[in-house]
């Protein structure tokens, strides 16, 4: 280009900046705004995702970020200073639980809970067929038997027995203490022989107790007296650092997760499920039913554009940014061949 031509492409530019600037001033920049989203909205009706995106990029995309990118210890560090603050904070001390959840809400979440009996069901099995749960029970029922054995109204009614109870004991604990141990073992014996039975009748009896009424009576119950509990009122429960602890615990869970199959077949599905139902959708109508329409979109706009604009500006680098985006087209020799066909 000639010294005039490249004279002329400055000025060009300089102009080009200088109208795009003006655009960006607060005055101008609501409407600006406007005008671009309600453009974007229009085109956005004739188009729909499938055009824009395929669900493959979106798969690829989701992998890298929720599968292969690996958190820097500042994200675990941030998120254990959050759990510190939050824990902290006074408005635990006036809000209630009531005041996060109304009793209509409490109940529907406990009918559709009570609603799902097989699950209960299966739950009371899974415990009462625990060996812990049977150990439990040996030992409620050994410790009843002997203590009645020992203890007795029978016993205290017959005049001398309790002293001829605690004698006998007395004399076998000296003249044979392997008698005594004996007889407990043989009880013991016993009564683990006969669990099978016992466990079946408190499931029963656990089923016929605690039904459906009578669990929705003690939950309401429970409801009652904790709703106006504050809740700072659990802190002495669920310490800032119990928190720290179970999300060291669930960020480490879900670190060996999202590296197993199932973890990205389930978004692979996922996102597969969104392409079926709104991939032949026109982006317009897509948008309306995920609840974004043009005054939310023009409302977020302008919450964040003036104030990332006025730092470039006092950083002065918003002028820089455009001119680097501008300059190449101004100096590419376009300009030189529009002149040269004398068009300005």
């Amino acid at each position: 280009m000639t010294a005039k031509k490249i004279k002329l492409a400055e000025a060009l530019l300089d102009a080009h900046v200088a109208f795009i600037i003006e655009q960006l001033d607060d005055a101008s920049l609501q409407p600006l705004l406007e005008t671009e989203i309600d453009n974007l909205l229009a085109d956005a009706g004739k188009l729909t995702l499938n055009d824009v995106v395929t669900r493959d990029a979106v798969k690829q995309t989701v992998q890298v970020y929720a599968v292969e990118l690996e958190l820097s210890g500042g994200i675990p560090e941030l998120v254990a200073e959050m759990a510190r603050v939050l824990s902290a904070a006074d408005i635990h001390d006036h809000t209630e639980l009531q005041d996060l959840m109304s009793n209509k809400q409490f109940q529907e979440i406990l009918d559709k809970l009570l609603e799902m009996e097989a699950l209960r069901t299966q739950l009371l099995d899974e415990a009462v067929s625990n060996p812990l749960y049977a150990e439990l029970a040996s030992n409620l029922l050994y410790n009843g038997i002997r203590g009645y054995l020992m203890h007795s109204r029978l016993a205290k009614s017959i005049p001398g027995a309790a002293s001829m109870m605690k004698l006998g004991k007395t004399m076998l604990q000296h003249a044979s203490p392997g008698i005594e141990k004996s007889i407990e073992e043989n009880l013991k014996g016993y009564i683990q022989k006969n669990i099978g039975a016992t466990l079946k009748d408190s499931r029963n009896f656990l089923l016929g107790t605690f039904n459906e009424a009578r669990l929705r009576e003690l939950a309401l119950d429970a409801w009652d007296h904790l709703k106006t509990l504050p809740v700072a009122s659990f802190r002495d429960y669920l310490s800032s650092a119990d928190l720290e602890d179970f999300f060291v615990i669930a960020y480490e869970y879900w670190r060996s997760l999202r590296k197993t199959e199932f973890y990205s077949a389930l978004i692979d599905l996922g996102i597969d499920c969104f392409f079926d139902k709104y991939g032949k959708t026109k982006l317009n109508k897509l948008l309306g039913e995920v609840g974004i329409d043009r005054d939310l979109l023009v409302a977020d706009a302008m919450r964040f554009a003036p104030t990332a604009l006025h730092g470039l500006k006092k950083k002065k680098l918003l002028e820089p940014i455009i001119r680097r985006n501008l300059k190449p087209f101004y100096f590419s020799g376009r300009i030189e061949a529009i002149l040269a066909k004398g068009l300005v």
